[in-house]
Formats: structure tokens, C-alpha cells, sequence
């Protein structure tokens, strides 16, 4: 063999592990540009930054119940995130995830106040299924619109957010209006409460956190959907199929793909993941279905899956961050003179800097990859002709 097919470069380390110290990194870089940024801010507010953040971190992690608030304002962003990333691995953008966590919560409101002659677990279990149907049937309109007619999804889903808020406030003014109210009290427009074996039990106390975390057990279901979504995109056909469409219909149609089957697939899941969304609040800290719930969660959701660029173990982690600064905004109401929009302005400067700065490190990461292969297949071609020339002899 010649010197020169000897000389073939070899990968010191598999691309596994440069992908991913490549990515960390990126992440590293653009949290410090993100600190730094808003650092600037800080001082232009007359503020020392090392006192806002540390404000931030402290308030956040001062006990085992500001760390059981976090993980469960957490909990409803994994879901949504989780139900953005799937559709968006097909090349699709499910911006209705808000509509479709509320449809989600009238559906499970529902079956709470319909199967309470249901034992404990069981029950439980049903209402959360009712919650995950309601989400699959809303999705399932905008997607069998996206493959029968070719409407666009964004487009669809946004006019369904509208009409999800008037199905809440019919079914709350409606079937689902309350009958039960403690004599000689006013009301709010709610359902009645739900009866105990409904609702997610409490995880908290198993760790010392107070049940006004209102840490439940949904948290570890987040948990498992999102491995779910992880071996559905990576170990499974239909994660195949999504990835190949997300990255070019025609080559996907040409390679026997059926289009429009795998789309309305990504749309029930996404909508399932979505009716999940709300149960937080429905479930684990209202007991019933009321009329000043919490928005806004589904429009969160596709922040927070930016953030973790759409991989489903980055997604959790981006939501426990989202979380520990939304949290920070009562940290720095109390002790800083910095508003709490600063929260907000920081979230958005995070986000851009960690999609910006991943675009950057997976481009150079794909030209590194190309410029090694290309190295290698031309010392190859030039090995070849002296390799044979002593057997030709």
C-alpha cells in the first residue's frame, strides 16, 4: 500500500460527538450574547446587572417550592412546544396550538363532570384522553384542509384560535355552566368543581414542596412525551417519512412518501400533544374549567420550541429556562427597579441569538463535513493508480 492511501485522515472523534460539541458551543455562545446584551440594558436602567440576575437566580432557587413553581409553569410550555416541533418536523407550522389546548380543556372539563362515577386512576385517565381527543379532532380540520384543498396552515389555524375562545365561552354560558354555587356568594363563570379522583395528584410533597407549587404528575408525563416525540422522530418510519417531507416534498412523493397521509399523521399528534397543554390549570391547580384561564400558552409554545430548536430533550430544558424567567419578573418587582418587561425583552433577545448562532454552527458544522468527504475521496483516487501498479507488474 502506498504512502499516500496510508496517509487517508482519519476522524479523531465520531460525528456524533463533533455535532454535538459543535452545538454546545453555539448554545454557550449565544446565552453569553444574550447576557451581554441585556447586561447593557440593565446599566441603562441605572442598574448593577450582577444584582438583577442574581436577584433572577436566587429567587428562582431559593427552595425546593420556587423550584417546584418553575418545573410546573414548565409543564404546559413541554407540551405545547412538543405539539409546534412535531408538525414543524414535516415542514409544517401548527400555530394552532392555542386554539386546540382550549378546545382540549372543554372536552376534558366534560368528561371530568360526565364520568365522575368513575373509580380514582381510571378516571383520571379518561379525562386526560378526552383532553387529547378534543386537540386531535380541532387539529385534524386545519390538516385535512392543508391536504384536501391546499389551504395554507398558518392561516387556518389562526382563524380557528378565534373560533376556539367563542367554543369556551359557549360551553362555560352553556352545557358546561356551573350548578352548583355556595349560598349567598358571587360566582365567576366556571364549571362546577371537579370531584377529587379527576384531578392529577400532587407530586411536590414527595420533595418537600408546598402544594401551592401546584407541582402534579404531569410534570413526569411531559417528561415522557417528550422522549415519545424523541423515538417517534428518530427510532420510527413515521419520523422518517416527517423528515424526509419537512426537507423536500418532491424527493419525499418521488421515493413513494404518501404526502398528505403523513401530514394529517403530524396534525392528530401535534393536536393530542396540544389538548394536554391546559391540563395544568384545569387539573392540577383549579379543579374546574373557569372563565379567566390562562392564554396565550399555545403562542409560548413555538417561542419556547425555537429555543430548543425543535428537539424534543432541547425542548424541555428551553421551557424550565422560559420558566425560570417568568418567574424572574416578581424577583425583579421586588427587589430592582428594572420593569419586568425586561423579562420579556430578554426572552426575545435569547431566542434570536440561539437561532442565529445554531444556523451558524450547522452550516460550518455541514462544510466541514463536506471538505473531510471530499479530502477523502480524492486521496483515495490518487492511492488507487499505485496500489495497482505492482500487481500490474
Amino acid at each position: 500500500m502506498s504512502a499516500a492511501a496510508t496517509s487517508l485522515p482519519s476522524r479523531s472523534r465520531p460525528p456524533w460527538l463533533e455535532a454535538f460539541a459543535g452545538q454546545g458551543l453555539a448554545l454557550l455562545s449565544a446565552f453569553a450574547i444574550a447576557v451581554a446584551v441585556g447586561s447593557l440594558i440593565i446599566i441603562l436602567y441605572g442598574e448593577n446587572p450582577v444584582t438583577v440576575y442574581g436577584a433572577m437566580l436566587s429567587f428562582g432557587f431559593r427552595d425546593a417550592t420556587s423550584v417546584g413553581n418553575i418545573l410546573s409553569i414548565a409543564t404546559p410550555l413541554i407540551f405545547a412546544a412538543l405539539a409546534v416541533s412535531v408538525c414543524f418536523k414535516g415542514g409544517l407550522f401548527n400555530i394552532g396550538v392555542e386554539g386546540q389546548f382550549l378546545v382540549g380543556m372543554v372536552t376534558a372539563s366534560w368528561a371530568a363532570l360526565t364520568f365522575d362515577f368513575l373509580p380514582g386512576l381510571t378516571h383520571m385517565i379518561v379525562v386526560l384522553v378526552f383532553a387529547c381527543i378534543g386537540g386531535m379532532v380541532y387539529a385534524a380540520v386545519p390538516g385535512i384542509l392543508k391536504v384536501t384543498t391546499g389551504a395554507h396552515e398558518v392561516v387556518t389555524t389562526i382563524m380557528m384560535n378565534q373560533i376556539a375562545i367563542s367554543i369556551v365561552k359557549f360551553a362555560l354560558d352553556g352545557p358546561l355552566r356551573f350548578t352548583e354555587a355556595p349560598p349567598g356568594q358571587n360566582v365567576d363563570l366556571r364549571t362546577d368543581i371537579f370531584e377529587s379522583s379527576a384531578l392529577v395528584p400532587d407530586l411536590g410533597h414527595l420533595f418537600g414542596v408546598e402544594s401551592s407549587a401546584h407541582l402534579s404528575w404531569l410534570f413526569p408525563i411531559a417528561i415522557v412525551a417528550s422522549v415519545f416525540v424523541w423515538f417517534l422522530v428518530k427510532r420510527m418510519r413515521l419520523g422518517y417519512e416527517a423528515r424526509a417531507v419537512g426537507s423536500s416534498v418532491g424527493s419525499a412523493r418521488a421515493g413513494g412518501i404518501s404526502i398528505g397521509a403523513v401530514q394529517i399523521k403530524l396534525f392528530l399528534i401535534s393536536g393530542a400533544l396540544a389538548g394536554l397543554v391546559g391540563m395544568q390549570q384545569v387539573l392540577g391547580e383549579r379543579g374546574a374549567l373557569v372563565q379567566n384561564y390562562e392564554a396565550q400558552l399555545g403562542f409560548t409554545g413555538i417561542a419556547v420550541a425555537f429555543l430548543g430548536q425543535n428537539n424534543p430533550i432541547g425542548i424541555v430544558f428551553a421551557a424550565m429556562l422560559w420558566a425560570l424567567l417568568s418567574r424572574g419578573e416578581t424577583a425583579l418587582q421586588i427587589e430592582t427597579d428594572v420593569p419586568r418587561e425586561f423579562v420579556i425583552i430578554l426572552q426575545g433577545i435569547l431566542i434570536f441569538c440561539v437561532v442565529v448562532v445554531y444556523q451558524i454552527a450547522k452550516r460550518r458544522l455541514a462544510r466541514r463535513e463536506l471538505q473531510r468527504a471530499g479530502a477523502e475521496v480524492g486521496l483515495r483516487d490518487t492511492a488507487a493508480p499505485s496500489d495497482l501498479a505492482p500487481e500490474e507488474a
